[in-house]
């Protein structure tokens, strides 16, 4: 009898243990690197019922990024989450407005007036990258000092933000978050009272406890001037809330309230140079062109923000440069913008972040 009993206690233990391994099964998710796992639909916190039939793994489950799995939510660090991945390819819309979960690295930099007045994008945890004349020199003395790095904003006038697909989807962005800067650091080669803004790039560190989601996650660094897109031919995209023409219908040429993007020709430096001869700025190593095109360039209120180049071969977006300067009149033909290049300052990153 008592052997019985095992028999059975084996068995129901054993069915248990099944079912838990079950819930681990791992999956493929389209567009993602990362495996997702297998769960009940109500456990997935964002289902894309675009996706749903690729996403299935089995009659009633499916396959769920592991970030935003309810039933085992994880804290993930920047190591085992990765960097410059973005959502399903799906959700991203055409034309200049980015997607709602497009670019979750863009940064907004508030000041003591509550004002966005520069980008950047987050590179870690604790580290947001942006230009130096965002954080220091005369502009900065008036309107400084920094109150907060914003993150996951998309509509400044909207907070949860939503945008209804073709197919009346609704998808939401989780709610805008505010993070006070812990230190700011200007490259120490930074002269905030010269014209030409040599060395312009800086670092906010930051305390972020937040989870890594479709919404908040870093952009990848370079590593070469290759996978940083810096050869000609390429295209670059650059992303903010800085001055735009695209509401000009309505309200004229003001700061978009929605996260703009645009995609820039990378632009060598002896054209670049030869664009600005009558300014007489001097270009060093340390900036890189983009853009000449009409009506698409970065422009003010874009300072600090990023530049960037996906990186084919490691399914990912990586930060090319920083905005730093350009033409009084944004998006002229012929007359490229100016932008930090990141790969010339990757070993100051490196020993400010530990990256």
């Amino acid at each position: 009898m008592w052997l019985d009993r095992l028999k059975i206690l084996v068995l129901v233990v054993g069915a248990w243990a099944q079912q838990e391994i079950d819930l681990e099964v791992f999956c493929s998710i389209p567009d993602q690197i990362d495996d997702g796992v297998c769960v009940d639909p109500s456990d997935c916190a964002r289902l894309d019922v675009s996706f749903y039939s690729a996403l299935q793994c089995g009659v009633n489950s499916i396959c769920c990024d592991r970030r935003t799995n309810h039933r085992n939510p994880q804290l993930y660090t920047d190591e085992d989450y990765g960097c410059g991945t973005v959502s399903y390819a799906g959700k991203i819309h055409g034309g200049e407005i980015a997607g709602i979960d497009e670019f979750p690295w863009a940064a907004l930099l508030l000041y003591k007036d509550d004002v966005p007045r520069c980008g950047g994008a987050l590179i870690s945890s604790s580290y947001v990258i942006s230009a130096a004349h965002c954080l220091t020199g005369p502009g900065y003395n008036r309107h400084g000092p920094l109150q907060f790095v914003r993150l996951r904003e998309y509509d400044l006038n909207n907070d949860i933000d939503c945008l209804i697909s073709e197919d009346e989807y609704e998808d939401c962005s989780e709610e805008k978050l505010d993070v006070p800067p812990q230190r700011v650091i200007a490259h120490p080669d930074y002269d905030a009272n010269s014209s030409q803004q040599h060395h312009d790039i800086g670092l906010i560190e930051i305390q972020l406890t937040e989870a890594y989601s479709d919404f908040l996650s870093p952009i990848c660094l370079p590593t070469s001037w290759k996978n940083a897109g810096h050869q000609l031919g390429k295209m670059l995209t650059v992303t903010g809330w800085g001055r735009t023409d695209h509401f000009q219908s309505l309200f004229g040429e003001i700061s978009s309230p929605i996260k703009m993007k645009a995609s820039l020709p990378f632009v060598g430096r002896t054209r670049c140079a030869k664009a600005y001869n009558l300014q007489e700025l001097e270009l060093i190593p340390g900036q890189i062109c983009a853009g000449g095109r009409r009506d698409k360039d970065s422009c003010a209120g874009d300072s600090g923000s990023p530049l960037m180049y996906f990186d084919r071969r490691a399914s990912a977006w990586r930060l090319s440069g920083i905005v730093s300067r350009g033409p009084s009149v944004c998006g002229k033909s012929d007359l490229p913008g100016i932008y930090t290049n990141v790969v010339k300052y990757l070993r100051w990153i490196r020993k400010i972040t530990g990256l």
